[in-house]
C-alpha cells in the first residue's frame, strides 16, 4: 500500500472562530440548566442563537440546547472532542482510521492519505499556525464519496472536503448541505474576522468526478452571509448583512446563488423589491 502526504494551503489566522470555540467551551463548563431543541426550532425571544452545523453526513454530532442561564443556544457537548471523531471513524471501517496523531484516509486507488498532527506548542505560542495544526475526521458524505476534515491551528481553523476517489481537497467555509437531489453541496458561514477564510459561500458538485463548475465566494468587504435554504438543485437562497454603500448602515438583504446556463451567479436585491 502506498502513501501520500497531505499538502494544505495556508490561511489567515481565524481569531473570530477561535473566540467562538472559547465561548462554546465556557458555556459547556457552566453546568447551567439547558433544554434540548431541534435543529429547526425557532430562536426564542430574548435568546442569542446560532444555527448548528448541518447534519447531512453519515456521522453523529452533539445536539443543541438552550442555556437558560446564558440565554443562548449551545452544543450539549464539544463537537470537536476526540470521542466524536472516534464514533465517526467507527462507521468508516477500513476507509479511515487513526494511529495516535495521524489521521489516515484510504483513497479509491488503494493509496492512503495522511494528515499528521503537529502540536508544536512553542511554535504555536510564537504564532506559527503551520507548526501547530491538528486534524479531525468530522464527517463523511457517502453519496459524494467525500470526507470532511476539520483542521485546527493557532487561533483559527479550516474545513477540507477530501474526495475519496482521488484525494483532491477543496477548502470550504463550513460543513456543507446537500441540494434536494443531492447534486450539489453548499457551505455558508460568516464570522466577524476582517480577513477570515471561513467567511463566504461555496457550492461544489456532490459528484467529485463531475465537470460542472463549482462556486466559491469570499467577500472583500464587510458581509455576513447566512443560509436560508435550497429551492431545487439550481437555486440557493441566502441572507446577507452588509453596507450597500460605504456610508450606509448595516442592512439585511435577501440574496441567492442561482445556476443559469450552467454557471452560478450571486444576486442580491433590496428588501421589498422583486427577485431579479
Amino acid at each position: 500500500m502506498r502513501f501520500v502526504s497531505a499538502i494544505l494551503l495556508s490561511i489567515p489566522e481565524m481569531r473570530a472562530r477561535a473566540a467562538l470555540l472559547g465561548v462554546l467551551a465556557a458555556l459547556m463548563a457552566t453546568g447551567s440548566v439547558a433544554t434540548k431543541v431541534s435543529a429547526k426550532a425557532a430562536c426564542p425571544a430574548g435568546y442569542s442563537c446560532k444555527e448548528p452545523y448541518p447534519l447531512d453526513g453519515a456521522c453523529q454530532h452533539p445536539g443543541m440546547v438552550l442555556d437558560e442561564s446564558a440565554k443562548s443556544e449551545r452544543y450539549e457537548s464539544d463537537p470537536f472532542a476526540a470521542v466524536v471523531e472516534k464514533a465517526c471513524l467507527a462507521k468508516m471501517g477500513p476507509q479511515a482510521g487513526r494511529r495516535g496523531g495521524e489521521l489516515r484516509i484510504k483513497l479509491g486507488d488503494g493509496a492512503v492519505k495522511l494528515y499528521k498532527d503537529n502540536p508544536n506548542k512553542k511554535a504555536c505560542e510564537r504564532g506559527n499556525s503551520e507548526a501547530c495544526k491538528s486534524y479531525m475526521l468530522y464527517d463523511y458524505f457517502p453519496e459524494a464519496r467525500a470526507f470532511l476534515v476539520h483542521v485546527m491551528s493557532y487561533e483559527g481553523d479550516e474545513w477540507l472536503l477530501v474526495r475519496q476517489q482521488d484525494g483532491k481537497e477543496e477548502n470550504i467555509v463550513a460543513p456543507p448541505r446537500y441540494s434536494p437531489g443531492k447534486t450539489w453541496l453548499a457551505s455558508v458561514f460568516w464570522t466577524e474576522g476582517p480577513s477570515d477564510g471561513n467567511n463566504g459561500i461555496d457550492i461544489v458538485p456532490a459528484n467529485g468526478g463531475s465537470s460542472e463548475p463549482a462556486f466559491h465566494y469570499r467577500p472583500d468587504q464587510y458581509e455576513l452571509w447566512e443560509y436560508v435554504g435550497w429551492e431545487g438543485d439550481d437555486r440557493l437562497s441566502l441572507k446577507v448583512t452588509w453596507r450597500p454603500k460605504p456610508e450606509s448602515d448595516l442592512v439585511d438583504w435577501p440574496a441567492e446563488v442561482v445556476r443559469i446556463n450552467g454557471r452560478w451567479q450571486l444576486r442580491r436585491w433590496p428588501p421589498g423589491s422583486p427577485r431579479p
